[in-house]
């Protein structure tokens, strides 16, 4: 019995109220009017503005926004295309919304130019530019072409000399009171010339021609000049060879030619300072190329996701008209365009920004420059990590580093000093020795008693007598050729007995040494350290190159597969959403990883010295300085 008026009560109250029941179709029918869904707010969807191509010379122009509804809400990149048709009555629907839902999407570069004009360049010619107008690079080749002419002036003290002189004088000197006197006058003409060359080894050699016409007024009595005089010349040659050689200090050829050798070695720091000027350049503009190229390559990432949302969004607008989708999924994809959107704006200026300092690197001017932007051609698809011996690697360092370099140029530099200030605690000794043959010509006096007739002096007679000396009266010992000489030496000694600013000059040279050694050591480990750290990065973006690769493949294939579902209805905007973020996350740390790679590439091959070389460079150096007057300081290959 209860059962049974259970159950009734049951009937009664699943029973339609009276006057619930369609007459006609016997349907139960509600009492109050439901309220109809909320009209759907149309969104607009991103316009295009379509100016002039990227690689134009002048900035595209910005059309005005369409005379859609202003109050409706409108992304930051919202601009009308011109293959658009007039807007729709509806308010707030974007020129975008008239494509048919089954319409490709259109290319995100299409779908978002840049604001800015920009070319396209490749890495050669961007390296190519800056060594052609790389100002610091002109200079460093000008300081070689100085460092040259240093050499050849160094190597100018060893020139021969040509040496030559006149000299021409008259005396008068009449006798005085009981003087004896052998002269009352004279006068002489003299002329020389010869060569002289300073030696390597510290001495110096001169060979001297001389040549002298004199005539003396003898009197006839030494004791009574006013019994008369006669006049007496004389022509006379006379070479001399004369050798001035140091024994102890500034003897030796090292010694001697430490200013040749300290100017080489300066040539050799100045092309030392130029390579490693050159890889800094080069080092810094490869390195600002590859941020413009993650800077473009970021920009197409947020430009495709943009438009992904956005033609996700056009889709989704259509299927909210039909009724198919809720108000809340086309808010949430709007929300999300926005911000991506708002990212391609970011990208955009911060590709405005690497191109700008790659241009600075390269030297441009931008006063009168119309294109500021710049995209890479050079793509790096193929990264090919390969296996880096560590120990190799840091031995290069060691033996190519242009900083290493210069240090041990500066110890080399130092060891000359040491040796030039060791040599100055030496005492002085020199040696000169002269040999001095001369052929001469004397009027000869008739002599009644002796036979000997008059005879007048001359040029001739006096070559003869430097060759075939004869004697007409016998009387000299010696005759033949070379029998008129003149032959000396000396010796001079000096010594410094306490020799403190010597040997305080040679020590301090030794402490300067000592001090360049350990700082060639400090460099060295802070090289190694360097090269250690260039290929653990190296072996770390290796690494992260596959992992990343294989995030970006999996994160493709979520994407597709949960649009497959939001497609069907089994997944939210939301969700779609979440999965595109993940595929621009996976696509970051991707190219992150390519350009990390890149960067420690660079930063090893610059500590090895190998950064030229692997682009192909090469410095013309002092050459190119000695061939042209205007030298470019390096040449591209």
């Amino acid at each position: 019995m209860l059962g049974l008026t259970v159950t009734l009560l049951a009937a009664l109250l699943a029973a339609p109220a009276p006057g619930t029941l369609d007459p006609t179709t016997g349907m139960p029918v509600d009492v109050q009017q439901r309220a109809n869904p909320p009209p759907v707010e149309a969104r607009p969807a991103p316009g295009v503005n379509f100016g002039q191509s990227p690689t134009s010379v002048t900035p595209p122009a910005t059309r005005p926004p369409s005379p859609a509804d202003p109050t409706a809400p409108r992304t930051p990149l919202m601009r009308p295309r011109p293959d658009a048709v007039p807007p729709s009555t509806s308010p707030g629907t974007g020129p975008s919304d008239q494509l048919p839902p089954g319409a490709p999407a259109p290319d995100p570069a299409t779908l978002y130019p840049l604001s800015f004009a920009a070319e396209e360049l490749s890495l050669s010619d961007v390296l190519k530019s800056a060594l052609d107008g790389n100002i610091d690079l002109r200079n460093s080749a000008i300081d070689i072409a100085i460092t040259e002419k240093q050499i050849t002036a160094a190597l100018g003290a060893y020139d021969v000399f040509f040496l030559a002189g006149v000299t021409a004088s008259k005396a008068v000197t009449p006798q005085r009171g009981s003087q004896l006197t052998f002269n009352v006058g004279s006068h002489q003409l003299s002329g020389n010339f010869g060569f002289e060359r300073k030696l390597e080894s510290g001495g110096t050699i001169n060979f001297t021609v001389t040549t002298t016409r004199s005539s003396t007024l003898q009197p006839l009595n030494i004791q009574n000049a006013a019994a008369g005089v006669r006049s007496l010349n004389l022509y006379m040659i006379s070479p001399s060879l004369t050798l001035t050689h140091p024994l102890l200090r500034n003897a030796g050829v090292r010694v001697n030619r430490a200013d040749i050798d300290r100017a080489r070695i300066a040539r050799t720091q100045m092309e030392a300072n130029q390579l490693q000027l050159a890889q800094t350049a080069i080092h810094d503009i490869i390195l600002a190329y590859w941020d413009v190229l993650f800077a473009a390559r970021d920009l197409e990432n947020k430009r495709r996701s943009a438009a992904t949302t956005s033609e996700q969004h056009r889709r989704v607008k259509a299927e909210v008209a039909a009724g198919r989708k809720s108000q809340l999924d086309l808010d949430t994809i709007y929300q999300s365009l926005v911000a991506r959107e708002n990212e391609v704006v970011l990208a955009e200026n911060t590709l405005l920004d690497r191109s700008l300092t790659l241009r600075q690197f390269m030297g441009q001017d931008f006063s009168n420059r119309k294109v500021l932007g710049v995209l890479p051609l050079t793509d790096p698809q193929a990264l090919a990590p390969r296996e880096i011996d560590l120990e190799a690697e840091i031995k290069k360092a060691f033996q190519a580093n242009p900083q290493l370099r210069s240090l041990e140029i500066g110890i080399a530099s130092r060891r000359i000093d040491e040796l030039v200030a060791a040599n100055a605690r030496l005492p002085i000794l020199d040696f000169r020795f002269q040999f001095a043959p001369q052929g001469r010509s004397i009027d000869q006096i008739a002599n009644a008693d002796t036979g000997i007739p008059a005879k007048r002096a001359s040029w001739p007679e006096a070559f003869s007598n430097f060759f075939t000396a004869t004697d007409v009266a016998k009387v000299n010992f010696n005759t033949g050729p070379f029998a008129d000489f003149n032959i000396s030496g000396s010796l001079n000694f000096n010594f410094d007995i306490q020799g403190r600013t010597p040997k305080a000059n040679h020590e301090r040279v030794i402490l300067e040494i000592r001090k360049a050694e350990y700082n060639l050591q400090k460099s060295q480990q802070q090289i190694s350290i360097a090269v250690i750290r260039s290929v653990n990065a190296m072996r770390t973006a290796s690494a992260r190159l596959t992992i990343t690769s294989e995030a970006v493949r999996l994160a493709e294939s979520n994407l597709r597969a949960e649009e497959a579902r939001f497609r069907v209805g089994r997944s939210t905007s939301y969700d779609v959403l979440f999965r595109q973020d993940e595929l621009a996350l996976a696509q970051f740390n991707a190219l992150s990883a390519q350009i990390d790679y890149l960067r420690a590439t660079v930063e090893l091959q610059t500590l090895t010295g190998q950064l030229l070389p692997s682009y192909g460079l090469e410095l013309n150096g002092a050459a190119g300085a000695r061939q042209t007057s205007s030298p470019t300081g390096g040449k591209y290959r």
